[in-house]
């Protein structure tokens, strides 16, 4: 048996496992003419906003508004504490903005914001689903859509293997 035959093999099951991968990833939202995504935004918008001002009860509640499982889940309280906490730990608030985007089928949209402190940065991460909609982007912008994962963390390296 070739000494080669074996590295061959290997190389072609990596190669494979990759190209599988590549195609088994979720898709990037298109830039421009996603009302959903324009209407998923400006709450994410609005919701940075207001931690920024310290107004986190308020963001939490009319993010999840239409989240009622999200809303009493137990970790939410932890959650609160945590982003309360963000200017002390990191620093004043700068700015934000979006540093991912995909969407994955037509009901679930996951984004990534970049929250910048004066120290440190802090990545955000939005998981929105929409039940019973059709292929078609037919319900009008923001209906149906509801939070059901919500973050954050400081491992920014890991923005730059995700896209």
């Amino acid at each position: 048996m070739n000494r080669r035959q074996p590295l061959f093999w290997c190389a072609l099951v990596l190669a494979t496992g990759a190209a599988l991968s590549l195609a088994t990833r979720a898709q990037p939202l298109p830039a421009e003419g996603d009302s959903s995504l324009a209407a998923l935004e400006g709450d994410v918008t609005r919701f940075l906003e207001e931690v920024s001002l310290g107004q986190v009860d308020a963001a939490y509640d009319q993010l999840l508004a239409a989240s009622p499982t999200l809303k009493r889940s137990e970790g939410l309280a932890d959650l609160k504490s945590k982003t309360r906490e963000l200017e002390k730990r990191y620093g004043r608030y700068q700015s934000f903005e979006r540093v991912g985007q995909r969407r994955i089928g037509q009901d679930v949209v996951l984004l990534k914001y970049l929250y910048k402190c004066e120290n440190f940065p802090v990545v955000w991460y939005f998981t929105y689903y929409r039940p019973g909609s059709s292929a078609a982007d037919a319900l009008p912008a923001g209906s149906g859509w509801r939070v059901i994962a919500l973050r954050f963390d400081t491992q920014i390296e890991l923005l730059g293997m995700l896209d």
